[in-house]
């Protein structure tokens, strides 16, 4: 779909499939609660 909108609209395909990971990162932000997740130290 990245390349369709590439030539159809312009930008760089890798352009778009930015926009789509930010918006999916700002959806699952949005309904999951992480309050409860424990953080891992690392060694």
């Amino acid at each position: 779909m990245a390349l369709r909108l590439s030539k159809t609209l312009g930008r760089s395909p890798e352009s778009w499939l930015a926009m789509q990971s930010h918006y999916n990162l700002w959806q699952a932000k949005q309904h999951f609660n992480l309050d409860e997740v424990e953080t891992v130290a690392l060694i």
